[in-house]
Protein backbone atom coordinates (compact mmCIF):
# COMPACT_ATOMS: atom_id res chain seq x y z
CA UNK A 1 0.00 0.00 0.00
CA UNK A 2 1.40 3.61 -1.05
CA UNK A 3 1.92 5.59 1.98
CA UNK A 4 0.40 8.98 2.26
CA UNK A 5 2.97 12.00 3.07
CA UNK A 6 1.60 15.48 4.19
CA UNK A 7 3.50 18.68 3.57
CA UNK A 8 3.42 21.98 2.99
CA UNK A 9 3.03 21.47 -0.50
CA UNK A 10 0.18 18.61 0.06
CA UNK A 11 -2.68 19.99 -1.73
CA UNK A 12 -6.12 19.54 0.03
CA UNK A 13 -8.24 21.23 -2.36
CA UNK A 14 -10.45 19.20 -4.94
CA UNK A 15 -8.73 16.50 -4.37
CA UNK A 16 -10.42 12.93 -3.42
CA UNK A 17 -9.40 13.32 0.31
CA UNK A 18 -11.58 16.44 0.01
CA UNK A 19 -14.55 15.45 -1.60
CA UNK A 20 -14.38 11.73 0.26
CA UNK A 21 -14.72 13.37 3.68
CA UNK A 22 -17.83 15.81 1.86
CA UNK A 23 -18.85 12.48 0.77
CA UNK A 24 -18.63 11.47 4.18
CA UNK A 25 -20.35 13.78 6.25
CA UNK A 26 -23.70 13.96 3.63
CA UNK A 27 -23.97 10.11 3.32
CA UNK A 28 -24.03 9.97 7.47
CA UNK A 29 -26.42 12.77 7.78
CA UNK A 30 -28.76 10.42 5.38
CA UNK A 31 -28.35 7.89 8.49
CA UNK A 32 -28.61 4.41 7.31
CA UNK A 33 -30.42 5.35 3.73
CA UNK A 34 -28.27 4.07 0.34
CA UNK A 35 -27.52 6.88 -2.23
CA UNK A 36 -26.15 6.10 -5.76
CA UNK A 37 -23.36 8.49 -6.76
CA UNK A 38 -25.21 11.05 -9.21
CA UNK A 39 -27.36 11.98 -6.02
CA UNK A 40 -23.80 12.32 -4.36
CA UNK A 41 -22.60 14.78 -6.84
CA UNK A 42 -25.82 16.78 -6.86
CA UNK A 43 -25.65 17.12 -2.58
CA UNK A 44 -21.69 18.09 -2.90
CA UNK A 45 -22.81 20.77 -5.16
CA UNK A 46 -25.65 21.59 -3.17
CA UNK A 47 -23.51 21.10 0.50
CA UNK A 48 -20.35 23.95 -1.12
CA UNK A 49 -23.09 26.07 -2.92
CA UNK A 50 -26.08 26.27 -0.42
CA UNK A 51 -26.63 29.86 -1.04
CA UNK A 52 -27.65 28.82 -3.92
CA UNK A 53 -30.67 27.15 -3.19
CA UNK A 54 -31.38 29.88 0.11
CA UNK A 55 -30.38 33.05 -0.47
CA UNK A 56 -30.44 33.56 3.21
CA UNK A 57 -27.52 31.59 3.70
CA UNK A 58 -23.67 32.22 3.11
CA UNK A 59 -22.77 28.99 0.38
CA UNK A 60 -19.17 27.58 1.65
CA UNK A 61 -17.09 28.32 -1.54
CA UNK A 62 -16.88 31.08 -3.50
CA UNK A 63 -19.18 32.28 -5.58
CA UNK A 64 -17.55 31.36 -8.61
CA UNK A 65 -18.22 32.29 -12.19
CA UNK A 66 -19.62 28.66 -13.80
CA UNK A 67 -19.26 27.44 -10.74
CA UNK A 68 -22.45 24.76 -11.86
CA UNK A 69 -19.65 23.46 -14.12
CA UNK A 70 -18.15 21.59 -11.24
CA UNK A 71 -21.28 19.04 -11.61
CA UNK A 72 -20.54 17.83 -14.87
CA UNK A 73 -16.53 17.64 -13.74
CA UNK A 74 -16.60 15.64 -10.71
CA UNK A 75 -17.61 11.97 -10.94
CA UNK A 76 -13.87 10.84 -11.00
CA UNK A 77 -12.53 13.02 -8.25
CA UNK A 78 -15.57 11.85 -6.31
CA UNK A 79 -15.22 8.32 -6.98
CA UNK A 80 -11.66 7.92 -6.18
CA UNK A 81 -12.98 10.34 -2.60
CA UNK A 82 -15.51 7.32 -2.12
CA UNK A 83 -12.92 4.56 -2.20
CA UNK A 84 -10.95 6.13 -0.50
CA UNK A 85 -13.40 6.32 2.44
CA UNK A 86 -14.45 2.55 1.47
CA UNK A 87 -10.98 1.61 1.98
CA UNK A 88 -11.38 3.07 5.67
CA UNK A 89 -14.21 1.23 5.79
CA UNK A 90 -16.16 4.84 6.93
CA UNK A 91 -18.45 3.85 3.67
CA UNK A 92 -20.11 1.00 2.75
CA UNK A 93 -21.21 -0.18 -0.63
CA UNK A 94 -24.39 -2.24 -1.75
CA UNK A 95 -25.13 -3.86 -5.10
CA UNK A 96 -28.46 -4.42 -6.09
CA UNK A 97 -31.15 -3.66 -8.59
CA UNK A 98 -30.84 -0.11 -8.51
CA UNK A 99 -27.14 -0.19 -9.49
CA UNK A 100 -24.15 0.65 -6.97
CA UNK A 101 -25.44 2.80 -3.88
CA UNK A 102 -23.12 4.11 -1.26
CA UNK A 103 -23.85 4.51 2.45
CA UNK A 104 -22.32 5.81 5.72
CA UNK A 105 -20.60 2.82 7.85
CA UNK A 106 -21.19 2.32 11.61
CA UNK A 107 -17.64 3.95 12.14
CA UNK A 108 -18.44 6.91 10.04
CA UNK A 109 -20.54 9.11 12.28
CA UNK A 110 -17.54 8.60 15.42
CA UNK A 111 -15.05 9.31 12.86
CA UNK A 112 -16.39 12.61 12.23
CA UNK A 113 -16.44 13.52 15.68
CA UNK A 114 -13.14 13.94 15.77
CA UNK A 115 -13.39 16.83 13.52
CA UNK A 116 -13.36 20.25 15.06
CA UNK A 117 -12.92 23.05 12.73
CA UNK A 118 -15.47 25.45 11.95
CA UNK A 119 -15.62 24.54 7.86
CA UNK A 120 -16.35 20.89 9.11
CA UNK A 121 -19.18 21.94 11.83
CA UNK A 122 -20.72 24.31 9.08
CA UNK A 123 -20.77 20.95 6.35
CA UNK A 124 -22.55 18.99 8.75
CA UNK A 125 -24.90 21.46 9.78
CA UNK A 126 -25.72 22.12 6.22
CA UNK A 127 -25.62 18.79 5.38
CA UNK A 128 -28.55 18.07 8.12
CA UNK A 129 -30.24 21.27 6.08
CA UNK A 130 -29.87 19.48 2.32
CA UNK A 131 -31.08 16.05 4.17
CA UNK A 132 -34.32 17.81 5.35
CA UNK A 133 -34.99 19.77 2.26
CA UNK A 134 -34.14 17.00 -0.37
CA UNK A 135 -34.04 13.49 1.47
CA UNK A 136 -37.74 13.08 0.29
CA UNK A 137 -36.59 13.96 -3.78
CA UNK A 138 -36.53 10.65 -5.56
CA UNK A 139 -33.69 10.47 -7.73
CA UNK A 140 -35.21 12.02 -10.84
CA UNK A 141 -37.16 14.71 -8.96
CA UNK A 142 -33.77 16.25 -7.77
CA UNK A 143 -32.30 15.97 -10.90
CA UNK A 144 -34.96 17.94 -12.04
CA UNK A 145 -34.81 20.53 -9.98
CA UNK A 146 -30.85 20.49 -10.62
CA UNK A 147 -31.22 20.64 -14.07
CA UNK A 148 -33.74 23.26 -14.09
CA UNK A 149 -31.33 25.23 -11.94
CA UNK A 150 -27.95 25.00 -13.64
CA UNK A 151 -27.54 27.30 -15.61
CA UNK A 152 -28.76 30.04 -12.86
CA UNK A 153 -25.57 28.91 -10.78
CA UNK A 154 -22.94 30.90 -11.70
CA UNK A 155 -24.45 32.69 -14.58
CA UNK A 156 -24.46 35.39 -12.96
CA UNK A 157 -21.39 36.45 -13.96
CA UNK A 158 -22.07 36.05 -17.87
CA UNK A 159 -22.48 39.69 -18.17
CA UNK A 160 -19.26 40.85 -16.10
CA UNK A 161 -17.03 41.52 -18.61
CA UNK A 162 -19.78 44.18 -20.23
CA UNK A 163 -19.64 45.89 -16.69
CA UNK A 164 -15.95 45.66 -16.06
CA UNK A 165 -15.71 47.80 -19.81
CA UNK A 166 -18.11 50.22 -18.53
CA UNK A 167 -21.32 48.77 -20.72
Amino acid sequence: MKNLTISRETYLFNTPLEIGLRCLVILNSLKDQAVNAQRLIYLDYLLIHYGDIDPSCESLHPLTPYRSGEILIKRDLMNQGLHLMISKKLVDVEFGQNGILYKASPYSGAFLKHFETHYMIQLIEVSKLLSERFNEYPDNKLKEFMMSNIDRWGGEFTKEAFVREGF
